[in-house]
């Protein structure tokens, strides 16, 4: 069974053995040698694993004035030389040398829980104000909760967490892209449906995916609840200022 891995979002494959690879690559070339294959290319490692480069490129060195050309494929970031070796294990991380990932990384994948909250607030049609406070108890002054706000949502990251949370909630609501879709064709497909009622089921449908877009967030749950399966208790519930079930532990930590 091949390995797989995505990077940026395209799923990439090492192959233990070739027969396992002309399973996919009947007539695709395999390079004997790593060090001679070009970008885009199948080579062998030196222990036999079967792999794509990914990256072919050429990094400046301070010590020298040529250029170190390197490779990066699942199995690493490697520099091409006759003392590098290709081969193991896959690595933690294919962009850097160590193959570990750096302190950088895992700041960046870290999200604090008073962010989820905010997300999840919002997600449930909280007024986005009102969401910040909820999920950050301590905040007072209503600039700075203006401030922050604004900075919250201009977070690629938050804006992901938000898109999310939607999608989750439609999800349980039964409201997946395909009930969507199908739903406002019924609608519309009715031959006696009254041009009215075809706009509306249109604009119905153009507003829940524009949810999914944190900048163009309407009322969250008046959309929801347009469609069957929202509990308003739910909704109440969050009005009164309880917390979803799987985010109950302190959040009082700063951004």
């Amino acid at each position: 069974m091949a390995y797989s891995k995505r990077v940026k979002k395209e799923l990439h494959y090492i192959f233990f053995d070739k027969d396992e690879f002309r399973k996919v690559y009947p007539k695709q070339k395999i390079q004997d040698n790593w060090r001679e294959a070009e970008e885009g290319s199948w080579c062998y490692s030196d222990d036999n694993q079967i792999v794509q480069i990914l990256k072919k490129g050429a990094l400046k060195s301070r010590s020298s004035k040529k250029p170190t050309i390197y490779i990066k494929t699942l199995l690493g970031m490697k520099r091409v030389s006759e003392k590098s070796t290709l081969g193991g294990d896959p690595p933690e991380s294919i962009h850097n040398f160590s193959g570990k990932h750096s302190k950088t990384d895992y700041k960046n994948k870290n999200i604090t829980s008073s962010k989820r909250l905010f997300a999840k607030y919002v997600a449930y049609g909280m007024e986005i104000t009102e969401a910040y406070r909820k999920a950050h108890p301590k905040a007072k002054s209503i600039d700075y909760i203006h401030s922050q706000t604004k900075l919250l949502l201009k977070s690629t990251k938050v804006k992901k967490l938000i898109d999310k949370e939607v999608e989750n909630l439609l999800s349980e609501s039964g409201i997946t892209h395909r009930y969507l879709l199908e739903q406002s064709k019924e609608i519309i497909d009715k031959p006696d449906a009254k041009d009215g009622d075809k706009l509306r089921s249109i604009e119905t449908l153009m507003k829940i995916s524009g949810l999914l877009n944190a900048e163009k967030r309407t009322d969250t749950m008046a959309m929801i609840q347009e469609f069957k399966g929202f509990s308003h208790d739910k909704l109440m519930a969050f009005e009164a200022g309880a917390k979803p079930q799987s985010l109950k532990e302190s959040n009082d930590s700063d951004l």
